[in-house]
């Protein structure tokens, strides 16, 4: 997590949340023995999901959470380690905390350098790479579920926007046998302030028709999950992230999926 991302999140802390809804659709009983793939660009991102990857981990689903990038440049004023790489050991030994607290399998590193060299000129080649580890884990794990960052990125960091496009592409690019799922997990429109510049980040619930119920047990893990990202979060803000995203999801999580399905149309209207 860089400056950017931490800024954005104490925002969002103070944009000031309400109620998001109370509906939630019925769980299904055909989980146990599947498998989720979550792709995401920082060691910690997966904090952003991490209750509804705990949801589904004791359910019986495998949950893969990839890492696109190795966190190296996520340095933070409170943690006086500099960039680089012993910043990036840790960050990926609190990743694996985090993911062993939440119940899912190991972290799948793809290594790519944090902000993907886009100041050195080299960001379309890191993209091409990137694109291909993507689609090489698709058919290595066969996930039935994917998640990933949707158009504002959950925060509006910039290599969450990149991540998820990426995805996206390589998502939409074939006709996957296994016919797998995509989903972007959301905050709803009228979860923020309408007055604070975050309302961006947010989706129209009607565009949000998947709702998935959690309870206590997932936001407890995810609370001692925050614990483990001790570099990036100040102990006051590891409290109150977690608290934040049960206030803001009222029980649910809610997700925008990914679909192309329907009549062939001659019309864009």
């Amino acid at each position: 997590m860089n400056k950017l991302f931490y800024v954005s999140l104490l925002a969002l802390l103070s944009a000031g949340f309400f109620n998001a809804g109370s509906h939630t659709a019925k769980a299904i009983n055909n989980e146990a023995g599947r498998a989720i793939m979550a792709v995401v660009a920082h060691p910690d991102d997966e904090l952003l999901m991490g209750a509804l990857l705990s949801h589904y981990a004791t359910r019986g689903v495998k949950v893969h959470v990839v890492v696109a990038t190795n966190g190296a440049l996520g340095q933070t004023d409170f943690f006086k380690v500099p960039e680089g790489k012993t910043l990036a050991e840790i960050r990926r030994g609190e990743m694996s905390c985090s993911g062993n607290v939440l119940g899912l399998e190991k972290p799948i590193w793809l290594g790519l350098p944090d902000q993907l060299l886009a100041t050195e000129g080299k960001l379309q080649s890191q993209i091409d790479l990137l694109r291909y580890k993507i689609d090489s884990l698709f058919q290595l794990y066969k996930p039935n579920a994917m998640l990933t960052f949707g158009a504002a990125g959950m925060t509006g960091h910039p290599d969450h926007r990149l991540i998820g496009n990426v995805v996206t592409e390589v998502f939409e690019s074939k006709s996957w046998p296994w016919k797998p799922k995509l989903f972007y997990p959301a905050l709803p429109t009228g979860s923020i302030n309408d007055k604070s510049w975050a309302t961006y980040l947010t989706v129209d619930s009607s565009h949000l028709t998947v709702r998935i119920g959690l309870d206590s047990i997932d936001y407890a893990r995810l609370g001692q999950a925050y614990q483990c990202h001790k570099s990036q979060y100040r102990e006051s803000v590891r409290i109150k992230l977690p608290l934040f995203m049960k206030r803001v999801q009222k029980g649910q999580v809610m997700l925008r999926p990914f679909s192309s399905t329907g009549p062939l149309k001659n019309s864009l209207f």
